[in-house]
């Protein structure tokens, strides 16, 4: 299952979010077996917006891929939770396309949320740019009646 939910944020929202990345000192780097990124880890902050209090989120974080950071050519996918979710929170960017398996190609769209289960292989086109997203692991399906 994967969905689009367009305008899921606003402007005032994007702008919080990439706000509390590029104003933390020491961003987080991922350098795992399946793919890289740079994060900030709001659930260590305590910052859960009420708009995600009912996904039973396990992981909820602010992440940031340039081209310093070369992604996998593998797709991966998310075992540990049945739904996942992100956000993008700009587009001034090239590349950074999110793909999945079934050749669904999402092209970053400000403010829109791809919402997809945890076994839907996916990864992430290298970027050139800053490449800003939302991306959250929750246990809940709060979109069940959004599906595309």
């Amino acid at each position: 299952m994967i969905n689009r939910i367009p305008n899921f944020l606003n402007k005032d929202e994007i702008r919080y979010f990439i706000g509390l990345y590029n104003n933390d000192a020491n961003p987080d780097y991922m350098d795992g077996r399946y793919y890289r990124f740079h994060s900030i880890d709001l659930i260590k902050k305590n910052i859960i917006p009420n708009k995600f209090k009912h996904y039973g989120l396990e992981r909820f974080r602010v992440q940031m891929l340039n081209e310093t950071v070369n992604q996998f050519k593998i797709n991966h996918i998310h075992i540990s939770v049945p739904f996942s979710f992100v956000i993008f929170l700009n587009n001034d960017f090239e590349g950074g396309e999110l793909i999945f398996n079934k050749d669904y190609i999402c092209t970053p769209t400000v403010g829109d949320m791809i919402f997809f289960t945890g076994d839907e292989p996916h990864r992430v086109n290298n970027c050139i740019g800053n490449r800003y997203t939302l991306v959250g692991f929750c246990n809940k399906n709060p979109h069940y009646n959004h599906i595309v």
